[in-house]
């Protein structure tokens, strides 16, 4: 079932376009946006919660575009959970969690922090007197306070040491909503998303079941993504292509880094099927071939 969906969106920043003719279903199962840092992944998570508007395009809720939607039932359906530092300093953390909570139902603080792994006792806290998975978990269980169907996270983990992350990874998997993740680290989209979509300079240029996505890119992008994460006992990464470049004007964006780069890649490629899922590149079957 789809719950959010992007048609043809584009979106930008006075007057910048920086996501470009985007279409893609949120549906059941967990759905990742990956791609590094200005990729357009959070762009595209403001243009979900209502708070960016595209300069073309419509995000859809349901059947109705989100403009015209029931915008008090999409804020209680749809939840962001940002990094921890969204706190506000001044505010204890039971406080911060009963805010988005009905008068009558503020009992529930001790409930929600139970719900994620947190002692009760840390609701008359300040944000400065807990640690960084702490504050974490407190952000997760503010926007679980309206019931949610689903949470849009953006880097939920990113600040967070490896044990931290495990623990946090545990509690999502174990929610009972549904969750748009942005991310740039792989392990956690393959954890917690069945479906993902690969993003490079604001467009998408791989989607389809994040297991095969992962496990034989079909985009030199998404190839250079997965062969960038270090391997515990192997080689250090080594970077394909010209990785400082910027994304070409004209063409396929990724052209100017790709080592796989030919004259036909000066034409936009479209998105098209190969072995079961949507890739913009013309030669997606030559890297399949290599992966």
């Amino acid at each position: 079932m789809t719950m959010l969906r992007a048609e043809s969106v584009t979106l930008g920043y006075a007057r910048n376009p920086v996501v470009h003719d985007v279409t893609l279903d949120i549906t059941e199962g967990g759905v990742g946006l990956i791609g590094e840092s200005g990729s357009g992944k959070t762009t595209l998570a403001r243009a979900f919660l209502g708070l960016l508007t595209p300069m073309s395009g419509n995000i859809w809720y349901g059947d109705q575009t989100l403009k015209k939607s029931d915008l008090r039932k999409f804020r209680k359906d749809v939840q962001p959970v940002f990094q921890a530092e969204a706190l506000d300093p001044r505010m204890r953390v039971g406080t911060s969690i009963a805010e988005a909570l009905p008068r009558a139902a503020r009992s529930r603080v001790t409930e929600l922090l139970e719900q994620v792994g947190l002692d009760p006792d840390l609701a008359t806290r300040r944000p400065h007197q807990l640690s960084g998975g702490q504050r974490q978990r407190v952000v997760i269980a503010r926007a679980l306070a309206v019931g949610p169907r689903l949470l849009i996270l953006d880097e939920p983990t990113s600040a967070l040491d490896v044990t931290v992350q495990a623990r946090i990874l545990d509690l999502l998997a174990s929610l009972d909503t549904e969750r748009l993740l942005i991310t740039h680290n792989l392990a956690v989209v393959e954890r917690l998303c069945r479906t993902s979509h690969v993003l490079f300079a604001g467009r998408v240029v791989e989607s389809g079941p994040t297991g095969d996505l992962l496990a034989a890119p079909a985009h030199p992008y998404t190839l250079a993504l997965r062969d960038a994460v270090p391997k515990l006992g192997g080689d250090p990464p080594q970077a394909k292509g010209r990785t400082e470049a910027v994304p070409a004007a004209t063409g396929c964006a990724y052209r100017l880094r790709c080592p796989l780069a030919v004259p036909e890649c000066e034409r936009p490629p479209a998105p098209r099927d190969v072995q079961g899922r949507q890739v913009a590149c013309h030669r997606a079957e030559d890297v399949l071939g290599v992966t």
